[in-house]
């Protein structure tokens, strides 16, 4: 667990530690006042006791009756009781009356449970607090960690291709090369600046994306035939053509734009290419049924843990560390192609093939015109 975790737990403890400790104090608080009024309402029986004898030796009354009138007068708390009805002034009994008791009863358990209420309540605002900044912190912890490896992976991936296209023009300059060299550094040369310009637009795209400034283009596309073609250009460079299988229903018509989906199935294609290893096999399956048409990329690679999945379509997140990292990229990928769906209003669902392997399948609302 890292320093600041630990400072937060200790923190977190020491906080409920102390509400607690303040519930506790008040909670004894109420009770210590309870026996109090107990014992004053008992000291204030004696002393009544006393203050009736004396007001009788001094004649104040000469009846029980004006002794109740009396005693009501100066002590309503009390309750006044006649021993013996013959001589009612020397045998009597003072008590607190069952009201007084009731009172102080209903008043203690009155302030229990406000208590007992107000520490339920805050111990709960106070645990999803909490609860929440940790949740904040874990998240701002997470995004600099993303965004340190996006830095280091963004420095990478332009670095890479300015250095070879550099290297391939010092190399014409310092040399005379015949026609078939100088076409093979020119053909690289454009590759890398190809690569290059593909990370820029990326970087360009997700921001745009980010902010909602992205606007699709709709137009009726024949997605059968654009995706059938645009993997047929993708793999045929990468000579994946026997490792990519295509299974495309015929006619499947949406209003889309084409674009749109050719980032998609490139970003898509591409991850499957970089993670899925040297011998991966893709199946690429497009049906149209009941008012939807399902795109689906899967291929027989490793799969994705499942605490990746729950992060795979954050922005600049790739699973491990950058700087022990084999393969390239720079975390926008998936976050591009979540956001372009989420533009078409269609869902994007992650799951696993068996043995082994990853399946995103797309679905969209048919809607073409």
């Amino acid at each position: 667990m890292s320093r600041t975790g630990v400072i937060f737990i200790l923190l977190s403890i020491y906080i409920l530690a102390a509400f607690g400790w303040w519930t506790f104090a008040h909670y004894r608080s109420s009770k210590i006042i309870y026996e109090q009024q107990f014992e004053v309402l008992n000291n204030l029986s004696y002393k009544a006791t006393f203050d009736i004898q004396g007001a009788v030796d001094q004649e104040l009354f000469y009846d029980s009756i004006g002794m109740k009138k009396y005693f009501d007068l100066h002590y309503p708390q009390l309750e006044l009781m006649i021993i013996d009805k013959y001589d009612p002034l020397r045998n009597f009994m003072i008590k607190p009356s069952w009201d007084s008791y009731l009172k102080i009863e209903k008043s203690y358990q009155r302030k229990v449970w406000m208590y007992v209420l107000e520490g339920v309540v805050m111990m709960l605002l106070l645990f999803w607090g909490i609860l929440t900044i940790y949740r904040s912190l874990r998240k701002e912890i997470g995004f600099k960690k993303q965004q340190s490896n996006f830095l280091l992976s963004i420095t990478h991936e332009l670095k890479t291709p300015l250095t070879a296209v550099r290297l391939y023009l010092e190399t014409m300059r310092k040399r005379k090369l015949d026609e078939k060299q100088t076409n093979e550094i020119i053909s690289n040369s454009l590759d890398e600046v190809g690569r290059l310009q593909t990370q820029v637009e990326n970087l360009l795209l997700s921001a745009q994306l980010d902010s909602k400034a992205y606007q699709l283009q709709y137009q009726n596309v024949n997605l059968s035939e654009l995706c059938t073609e645009y993997v047929l250009n993708f793999s045929k460079p990468r000579n994946l053509s026997e490792r990519i299988h295509l299974e495309i229903e015929e006619q499947v018509l949406l209003k889309t734009d084409p674009n749109a989906i050719e980032m998609i199935l490139g970003n898509l294609l591409t991850n499957a290419v970089k993670y899925g290893g040297p011998a991966v096999s893709i199946w690429i399956k497009l049906i149209s049924r009941n008012g939807e048409v399902t795109l689906s990329i899967a291929d027989n690679g490793p799969g994705i843990s499942e605490n990746d999945k729950k992060l795979l379509f954050n922005k600049f997140y790739r699973s491990g560390d950058e700087n022990t990292r084999k393969t390239k990229g720079t975390g926008l990928g998936l976050f591009i192609v979540r956001h372009l769906i989420e533009l078409h209003k269609a869902k994007i669902m992650l799951g696993s093939v068996e043995p082994k392997g990853t399946k995103f399948e797309i679905k969209f609302k048919s809607n073409a015109e």
